[in-house]
């Protein structure tokens, strides 16, 4: 009787599953096609995540032709597209769909309720959402701007019924970008709202969330600058150049007295502590007054990007004196920061650049201390690795880090060419990671197009480390921008290129390669110093000297040996036929790349390395001509093909200005930094005078 009851049971289970079974609905990939969705969030949601949902409705017209409707209410006829923050979701997902920490998102579909759930833990969180959306299935890439894109036509689009996405928060809190020496962004941007305002945009599809300014502090209304405002549109995070203490700097000093005390600006002294005091207050209620999401930076530094005692007359003469001085107005700004804002522990951070690293690596400088503390160390000058502060740090304060790292340069780096390359800003934050937990990240670009795979990089890297590896991006950067069927032999190019700049000196950092090398600006040194040499008439086997402001002997070349002249002749003997050989098979590969994916492949990778194969062979004629300046035939001839090469070179990269780029190099022309143009003609003249 026993066994026939257990043998009842078990039929009448199993045909109680099988009933389930066969009643549920067999769920189905949602189809999006014109007009059958729309996408929906609540109105309460803030306004930089409505500008990311109209740019997800742009996405659409792009690819599909058509511009769907947004709306605040449920359409059980359509497919819903829901975005939604999590105090929103109750409201759309019936709070369903958990979230981890701060800018954590999520995909997932509702095949019941035909709806896709587009949902972040805040407002970046769920702008994030928006964009991983539109990148896996619309296709659009972060880059799409930058990279020329050209959208694949979609009469529909399937979503799988089994879809989940989930990111975690990120590792690095503030990730951010540093615009510096834009010669060539700043015009550009002036020419269209688009072109001033799409960089943001890009920043946030590659999940980025903090911009680096100068001062934003304005008079005499407590307000922020344009610059700021811009950063509140789209949603991300405002932090401060270093040389800037909380939003403001001393070149704004006299402003201040002028425009909002109506009377002259008292003496910068280091005796007047009390009227810097009311300046920095200012600055402080100005930030708190205007809502805006800031990273505040404390700081004690001259009226431009130099030491204080630069500027200030009543200065002490000592290391140890000058220190004591900034450690005290340091806790002053921080004490300020606290006062007005009503934090106790509100995230600060402090970078050690130049002499405050300097101070701090001999012991003298004392940062404060706390939960939400950013120390942030900088990158060496001049070349790109961690400076001797870092080096000798130990975490015994149990301080969380920042890290400046440089893809550019003003006076001695990359510039009109990346150079520095992926792997090298990965070891560099590996290291600084192996210190303390980093929290901080910016990197130093200001013509931002020519340094889109490294910031690429960096931006994928500071989400989640422990993953991170840089060949695996370089692919997938590949495969996405340039398509599976070349991506590792592009990857294999981008390599070659990155490794094909000439190291003038060996390694000495543990474990670092490519420490130091001879990028393009140093190439322009080298044009202009030799140059005064020229006008004359005067050889030297070592013509090059240190650049203004340097604070290290032979910092600003560092080319060993004792003849400079046949140092750099040998470097150029080695690195003009390698930058040749990957030009070569970069303008090979071209010709088989998809017509929509040859524009990008000219831009960021074979323009760049024809204009610094022909930078080093114009630079090895020059240097020819120099050492046979006693002989005005032989020197014509070997002037003659460096201007030649040079020419060439502006014009391997002035080719690219196709598009929305199709001014980009009018910069480099007027007050560049490189300006190319202008060393053509000094050449000319030079050659003129023979």
């Amino acid at each position: 009787m026993k066994t026939q009851i257990n043998y009842l049971f078990s039929f009448c289970l199993i045909w109680v599953c099988m009933t389930t079974v066969y009643a549920q609905p067999l769920h189905q990939d949602l189809v999006l096609n014109r007009g059958n969705f729309q996408i929906v969030l609540s109105e309460e949601e803030p306004s930089p995540l409505r500008l990311a949902v109209e740019s997800l409705c742009k996405d659409f017209e792009k690819v599909m032709g058509w511009y769907p409707k947004q709306s605040n209410i449920l359409d059980g006829a359509k497919i819903n597209i829901v975005v939604t923050t999590e105090s929103q979701q109750k409201k759309f997902a019936r709070d369903k769909y958990k979230l981890d920490g701060f800018e954590s998102h999520r995909i997932d579909v509702d095949c019941s309720e035909n709806n896709i759930y587009l949902s972040g833990k805040d407002m970046r969180g769920a702008i994030y959402a928006v964009y991983s959306f539109s990148e896996r299935f619309l296709e659009v890439p972060p880059l799409w701007f930058f990279s020329s894109w050209k959208p694949e036509h979609k009469d529909s689009i399937a979503v799988p019924a089994s879809y989940r996405y989930y990111q975690k928060s990120p590792q690095v809190r503030y990730r951010a970008w540093f615009p510096n020496d834009t010669d060539l962004f700043t015009p550009w941007r002036k020419l269209s709202e688009e072109n001033n305002e799409r960089w943001l945009e890009t920043m946030l599809r590659l999940k980025l969330n903090t911009v680096e300014l100068e001062a934003t502090v304005t008079y005499p209304d407590y307000k922020l600058n344009g610059q700021a405002e811009l950063l509140r549109k789209y949603g991300l995070v405002l932090t401060s150049h270093h040389h800037v203490a909380l939003n403001n700097n001393f070149l704004n000093w006299d402003g201040y007295w002028e425009k909002v005390r109506h009377m002259k600006a008292p003496k910068l002294l280091l005796s007047n502590e009390r009227e810097m005091i009311e300046f920095w207050r200012y600055s402080v209620e100005t930030v708190k007054r205007s809502g805006m999401e800031n990273l505040w930076q404390i700081s004690f530094r001259g009226k431009n990007d130099q030491p204080f005692w630069a500027a200030f007359e009543d200065a002490p003469q000592t290391d140890k004196e000058r220190a004591d001085v900034i450690n005290r107005m340091i806790r002053i700004q921080l004490g300020l920061i606290k006062e007005i804002t009503g934090e106790q522990n509100p995230y600060v951070r402090m970078t050690f650049y130049d002499e405050l690293s300097d101070l701090l690596a001999a012991g003298y400088l004392e940062p404060p201390v706390g939960e939400n503390m950013l120390w942030t160390f900088v990158a060496a000058r001049r070349d790109h690795y961690p400076n001797v502060d870092l080096v000798n740090f130990t975490n015994s304060s149990h301080v969380k880090l920042g890290y400046y790292f440089n893809l550019q340069f003003t006076s001695t780096g990359a510039h009109l060419a990346p150079a520095e390359g992926p792997w090298k800003m990965e070891a560099n934050y590996r290291y600084v990671n192996s210190k303390a937990p980093l929290d901080f990240s910016v990197v130093n670009v200001g013509n931002l197009r020519e340094f889109v795979l490294s910031m690429s990089a960096n931006a994928q890297m500071m989400w989640n480390m422990n993953i991170y590896n840089t060949d695996e991006f370089l692919y997938d950067y590949c495969a996405m921008y340039y398509g599976d069927k070349y991506a590792k032999e592009i990857a294999d190019l981008y390599h070659d290129y990155f490794y094909a700049y000439w190291q003038q000196k060996p390694s000495d950092f543990p474990g670092m390669e490519r420490q130091y090398l001879f990028q393009d600006l140093r190439y322009s040194r080298v044009y202009d110093q030799i140059a005064d040499w020229f006008e004359r008439r005067e050889y030297t086997d070592n013509p090059l000297h240190d650049i203004g402001f340097e604070r290290m002997p032979g910092r600003s070349f560092r080319i060993e040996g004792n003849n400079q002249v046949d140092t750099l002749l040998a470097g150029m003997e080695k690195t003009a036929p390698r930058f040749r050989q990957v030009a070569e098979d970069c303008k090979e590969l071209m010709s088989r790349l998809p017509e929509n994916r040859q524009i990008f492949f000219r831009d960021n990778l074979y323009a760049p390395c024809l204009y610094m194969a022909e930078l080093s062979v114009s630079m090895k004629n020059y240097l020819l001509a120099y050492k046979s300046m006693a002989d005005k035939k032989r020197c014509r001839e070997y002037l003659d093909m460096a201007i030649l090469h040079l020419e060439k070179a502006k014009n391997a990269l002035y080719a690219t200005q196709t598009g929305v780029f199709q001014s980009w190099y009018a910069g480099d022309s007027i007050n560049g930094k490189f300006n190319l143009p202008q060393k053509i003609t000094r050449l000319s003249k030079i050659r003129e005078t023979l």
